[in-house]
């Protein structure tokens, strides 16, 4: 005959609780762990590419340019993710230059690579930056008219600009760089072209 006791069913009660607290407690810290490595891929690694288009002025010789470039971050960064934060990222670009009021004017296409050093300020809606870099450029061309002739189809970029990025992780973007192109000095003539360029990034 099967007696009632109250202590086993008080002892019962209070295992089945701490067991469905202690599986609460386990799923909990998954979460938060799976939210944090979540928030960590967000932020770091080779993440969230961007696409820009970018229309820029050499006033000196009178060339205009229409670029098109995709934007990663790298792995590589340094700060706080909620605050001021140094970030290396990488560049690809190809642009085309189109010539006006030059003697024997030609217009030609740009392909270039970049690596670029941003410093920025994230922990709200606006997240300013500044950024500089030094890369190389492949012209089509060693020149886009007789007033304005290069030693050499090959190129440096050196550039410095500012911008705002707008919303979660910056998805929107509005830069502006000043970009000098030149050989350096590796074959003469070298002229070089100054570029003032405004472009627009959305950043998946």
């Amino acid at each position: 005959m099967n007696t009632y006791n109250p202590a086993f069913y008080s002892c019962k009660t209070s295992y089945i609780f701490n067991i469905s607290l202690a599986r609460a407690i386990t799923i909990s810290a998954l979460l938060i762990m799976s939210n944090s490595n979540a928030i960590a891929e967000e932020l770091v690694g080779w993440s969230h590419p961007a696409v820009h288009f970018g229309f820029g002025r050499d006033t000196s010789h009178d060339i205009n340019k229409y670029e098109l470039g995709v934007n990663f971050n790298t792995p590589i960064q340094y700060g706080n993710p909620e605050g001021w934060l140094i970030r290396l990222q990488a560049e690809a670009d190809m642009a085309g230059w189109n010539t006006r009021g030059q003697t024997n004017q030609r217009d030609l296409a740009e392909l270039g690579l970049s690596p670029i050093i941003r410093l920025e300020k994230h922990g709200g809606y606006f997240s300013p930056f500044i950024e500089g870099s030094v890369g190389v450029r492949i012209l089509s061309h060693a020149g886009t008219s007789d007033e304005h002739r290069m030693g050499s189809a090959f190129q440096f970029s050196d550039m410095v600009g500012v911008g705002m990025g707008l919303g979660k992780n910056s998805a929107i973007e509005f830069g502006f760089r000043f970009q000098h192109i030149s050989n350096a000095g590796i074959k003469e003539p070298n002229p070089g072209s100054n570029f003032y360029t405004g472009y627009v990034r959305y950043r998946f």
